[in-house]
């Protein structure tokens, strides 16, 4: 049975994970952001990202806007149960994506980034990873959102 938001199936279950596709956010979140991370370390040992710290001050003011727009929206949507549930649902993935991002963010622009050496390339690559987590997320919040 396919659940949705008017008739769950929460009232018959036990768990309060109704409808919220949890695992396969998960699922979705670490393949995409092994992909572009990959695709990001081979770019950046090969040196094709010219500014990667640019990169790392765009995907840092990204996931601090989006944690703040996650904090207004849920503010916002006190009176929308659907708004919020699908927040609920939602809002491991976005943080672990945000803070992710914050935190490999901050450490990555602290440090040198030069291409020869090991440490910038993981950071770049747990930027990467953690960046793509965040936007996945995003992704399947609106999706809810819109269902």
């Amino acid at each position: 049975m396919i659940c949705n938001y008017e008739t769950c199936c929460c009232e018959n279950s036990k768990k309060n994970d109704c409808a919220c596709m949890k695992g396969i956010m998960v699922l979705v979140g670490i393949i995409g952001g092994i992909i572009f991370a990959a695709i990001s370390a081979l770019l950046f040992v090969n040196s094709l990202i010219s500014a990667p710290s640019l990169i790392l001050w765009t995907a840092l003011v990204s996931a601090l806007v989006y944690l703040f727009t996650i904090i207004a929206a849920s503010v916002y949507a006190q009176d929308k149960p659907k708004t919020i549930h699908c927040i609920k649902c939602n809002i491991a993935g976005i943080f672990i994506g945000i803070f992710g991002t914050i935190f490999s963010g901050v450490i990555g622009i602290a440090t040198t980034l030069t291409v020869g050496e090991i440490f910038p390339v993981v950071i770049l690559t747990l930027t990467a990873f953690f960046f793509a987590y965040m936007i996945i997320s995003a992704l399947f919040l609106v999706k809810c959102i819109v269902d």
